[in-house]
């Protein structure tokens, strides 16, 4: 099994997001959560839901145990206990209740999970340095152990000499005889110079461990702060890493150990094995309703505007540029130019990004279409109440412009829900694309009578005996002051979706 741990996202969604984007490529099995999902960041309870929605296993952290009421506010500085106030009232009663059911530690059978050491996890100890890890590998006899809690990407190595040793941080795979304790980082405050959300992949059966770093929007964090009244005083993150560099650890923190910072009261353990044959759905009702209170507690909004709220799961996350529309003719090949190559499962998977409603429950892939003689974009769903969009880039027009739009879908046996080929107008506003009135909706519909001759390329070589169905219309004229259009199929269902082609031409 592929696991992916991620630890100290902190309220940081931007970070978060991105990190979950960039587990799209890397086809992991299960997301593991090593604690601190909230504190410093400006956005505690959407953070709370998305990482609900989609992590698979959690531990405690400290910032998650003061919320819990498990932890002394007062063992933290002054800043960070101004945040934990900040936070607590934005969460409310439903969220701690969340947090006391999380355990201090994760046992799987060659791995052991903890937010900071091993030797006493409730008192969240920092590792920082050979000595350190060493009361940590007496104290546990897993041979893989991964924590968080320093925000610092590291790795100590034992032998057997019973000799500590910490070497940079790099992908390895575990040797007969060692032991290790991989720190994977931080998501949403990453420290030591480099401010590139952190995080690891661990393959169990192979036994190799990969370190990962991602760039996020570091704007739209600064916004997201800005909004909620928040500076630097009060997220130290907000002290531009890209021209300020980061402080030390040692200087941010108070590694020392307090008098009565001990977490009490917490869950020590749980086997991992046992917790994925579970059932998630009480943790999603509970981080669900805390969110909801909290929202509502701390006067936030969230907008699940269409084109809006999708960019936590899109594939690839960034939208491709704007293309002008033509009156190309479809029989020479001319459609919709492809969106940058993305690589999925080894294919070359073009031309549309990939927006997921819930990542938990859906998975994007794709897979050779023999016929066609290129590969097609599949989208599998286990959940009919959450949207899927298949988008192409953006289109150029002018007010009176008409479109002629094609695509083909293939559905699954299983197929349940409804698809559509939806138009509709945009507009730009800060880098972001807001959605306009619909100016078309087609449904897919069988092809009888239709040649491969009288359609564009991009839709070729998809006949109707092999499974493919077909959109086909032409939008109203575009009203005054138009200038983007934006193309996608879209739909909730359960099943599976495959689609073949796009295309589209002045009319």
């Amino acid at each position: 099994m592929r696991y992916a741990i991620v630890s100290d996202i902190h309220g940081n969604l931007p970070a978060w997001n991105t990190v979950l984007s960039d587990l799209a490529v890397h086809k992991v099995d299960r997301i593991i959560c090593l604690g601190d999902v909230v504190g410093y960041g400006p956005q505690p309870a959407e953070t709370l839901k998305s990482v609900y929605e989609r992590v698979h296993l959690m531990v405690l952290g400290n910032h998650d145990a003061v919320m819990a009421g498990r932890l002394d506010p007062d063992t933290f500085n002054d800043r960070a206990k101004g945040m934990i106030e900040w936070t607590a009232a934005r969460l409310g009663s439903r969220a701690r209740e969340l947090f006391k059911s999380l355990p201090l530690v994760l046992v799987g059978k060659t791995f052991r999970c903890a937010h900071g050491d091993f030797a006493d996890p409730a008192e969240f100890n920092y590792i920082t340095t050979p000595e350190e890890a060493l009361a940590s590998f007496n104290a546990v006899p897993e041979q893989l152990l991964f924590c968080g809690h320093s925000h610092l990407a590291e790795l100590y190595v034992i032998g057997r000499s019973g000799t500590p040793h910490q070497i940079e941080p790099q992908d390895f795979a575990a040797e007969e005889g060692k032991r290790y304790i991989v720190n994977v980082g931080s998501v949403g405050f990453p420290r030591g110079g480099d401010p590139r959300a952190s995080y690891v992949v661990f393959d169990d059966v192979a036994g190799s461990v990969r370190f990962f770093r991602v760039s996020y929007d570091f704007e739209a964090f600064r916004a997201a702060a800005s909004r909620n009244g928040l500076g630097p005083e009060q997220v130290p993150q907000l002290r531009d890493p890209r021209t300020a560099g980061l402080e030390p650890a040692r200087e941010a923190l108070d590694f020392s150990p307090a008098a009565g910072k001990r977490a009490t009261g917490a869950v020590v353990e749980q086997d991992v094995s046992k917790l994925i044959r579970k059932s998630t759905a009480r943790w999603k009702r509970i981080a669900a309703a805390a969110v909801l209170f909290g929202l509502v507690a701390g006067g936030a909004g969230v907008s699940y505007a269409l084109l809006g709220a999708r960019q936590a799961a899109a594939f690839p996350p960034e939208r491709a540029p704007a293309v002008k529309l033509n009156a190309w003719t479809w029989s020479d090949g001319s459609c919709l130019p492809p969106l940058a190559p993305t690589q999925i499962d080894g294919f070359s998977a073009t031309p549309f990004r990939v927006v997921l409603g819930n990542i938990r429950k859906q998975s994007v892939s794709s897979e050779p279409i023999p016929l066609a003689k290129r590969s097609c974009v599949v989208v599998a769903s286990q959940d009919e109440s959450a949207e899927v969009a298949f988008e192409a880039q953006p289109i150029e027009c002018a007010p009176g412009d008409k479109m002629e739009v094609v695509a083909k879908v293939a559905f699954s046996q299983d197929f349940k829900g409804a698809v559509a080929l939806v138009v509709r107008l945009l507009r730009e506003d800060g880098g972001k694309f807001i959605p306009g009135a619909v100016l078309m909706t087609k449904n897919f519909n069988d092809q009888v009578g239709l040649k491969d001759e009288n359609l564009p390329m991009a839709v070729r070589g998809l006949p109707n005996s092999e499974g493919w169905w077909i959109a086909r219309g032409t939008t109203d004229p575009a009203p005054e002051n138009t200038r983007l259009v934006h193309v996608e199929i879209s739909g909730k269902f359960t099943g599976e979706v495959r689609v073949g082609g796009l295309a589209v031409r002045q009319k």
